[in-house]
Parts: C-alpha cells; structure tokens; sequence
C-alpha cells in the first residue's frame, strides 16, 4: 500500500528507455543525411583543390615547355656557329626520346 507513483519522464529520463523502431529508424535517418552532406563537401572541396592544381601544374609545364624550346633553339644557334663544338644529334637524340622533336628538324636532323 505504500507504492509510489513511478517518477515523472523527464528529458534525462526519455534518453534512458529505448527508443521505438520508428524513432531510432528517424534518427538514423538524419545522421545519414548529415554524413551525407559533410561527405558532399569535403568532395566538393577535393574537386576544387584538384582543379587548382590541375591549373597550376599546366600552367608550369607550358613555361616549362617554352623554357625548353628556347634552350633547344639556343643550342641549336650554338651547334650552327661552332659546328664540331657541340654534337647536336646526340643532345638532340636524347630529348627527343622525351617527345621532343622540334629543334632536330631545325637542325636539318
């Protein structure tokens, strides 16, 4: 006779029954969306690091390319005016194995 009445639920109370299926299912819903949307972020930001880099790199490698061509031209100008100085088809042969080809054909290669 002497059964008190079970406690009030109270917000630290609710947090320690199980949550029903459908509120649990509701909760892991939202963690998914919120994973979601930081993993849409952090993708979005990795492209754009990406694209940065891609930029920058081009950018290096074509004034890389022109430093390149220019320092072939020079060689080529210096085999011309010293020939038996400098063997061009062997300095030539060697970046050609690299792709290029250009200063071979001004140095009638």
């Amino acid at each position: 006779a002497d059964a008190s009445p079970p406690p009030p639920p109270d917000a630290a109370g609710a947090s320690d029954r199980p949550a029903s299926p459908g509120e649990r299912r509701r909760e892991r819903l939202e963690q998914n969306r919120i994973s979601a949307r930081e993993s849409r972020k952090r993708r979005k930001n990795m492209i754009e690091d990406l694209q940065r880099t891609v930029i920058e790199l081009s950018r290096e490698n074509k004034e890389l390319n022109e430093r390149n061509e220019g320092l072939r031209t020079e060689l080529v100008e210096l085999g011309t005016a010293h020939p038996g100085a400098v063997d061009l088809n062997r300095m030539l042969s060697c970046s050609n194995a690299r792709g290029g080809d250009a200063a071979v054909g001004a140095a009638g290669g």
